[in-house]
């Protein structure tokens, strides 16, 4: 049985019960569970909630209330030479930290950096401006550990929030990064 299967069973069994973290990772028997959980969440449709969906949920904590998937579930679009053109085109390392696959997990060092590719406007975001959210110009190198904190371009309390404004210019598109460097430059020479 595949890992993605042995978490989706430790859901469905656990309905509307907090799943840890480290439930997940000893039934998955992988280290990258977390791909596992979105796979199922973004293009299985269940709706498994963590922190960031739940406030009463702490970070590393899932739970599934229905064990109905959604029919709106997402079809991955990213194809596999699309994934390798972005990692060549960013020279496979992470555009947010500059990791590369050799290098040491900071939170775990046992293993090494996983590359992703993401979206720099999230699918639902790019469509508001008109953007499509699968071209090239939309996607970007991260590796696991900037990737999987991403939403930390806010830091404090929901509604209260401060910009973190480097996190926002290391995410943002490239075209908009140039654009800063260059203010930049003109400012301080």
């Amino acid at each position: 049985m595949s890992a993605r299967k042995r978490i989706e069973e430790l859901f469905l069994n656990n309905i509307s019960r907090v799943i840890t973290k480290e439930q997940i990772s000893e039934v998955a028997q992988i280290n990258e569970w977390a791909r596992r959980v979105r796979e199922l969440r973004d293009e299985f449709g269940y709706e498994i909630k963590s922190h960031k969906d739940e406030q009463s949920l702490k970070p590393g904590e899932y739970i599934l209330h229905n064990p109905v998937p959604s029919p709106k579930a997402k079809e991955r679009k990213i194809s596999k030479d699309q994934y390798f053109r972005i990692l060549h085109r960013d020279g496979h390392k992470c555009l947010s930290c500059g990791r590369t696959p050799v290098d040491k997990h900071p939170t775990d060092e046992s293993r090494t950096i996983k590359l992703v590719v993401d979206h720099v406007y999230p699918i639902s975001d790019a469509e508001k401006y008109a953007i499509d959210p699968y071209s090239d110009e939309n996607l970007q190198t991260l590796c696991d550990f900037c990737n999987e904190g991403k939403w930390n371009k806010y830091s404090g309390k929901l509604g209260k929030a401060k910009i973190n404004l480097t996190a926002m210019v290391r995410h943002a598109p490239r075209k908009d990064q140039l654009e800063v460097f260059e203010m930049l430059k003109k400012v301080f020479g």
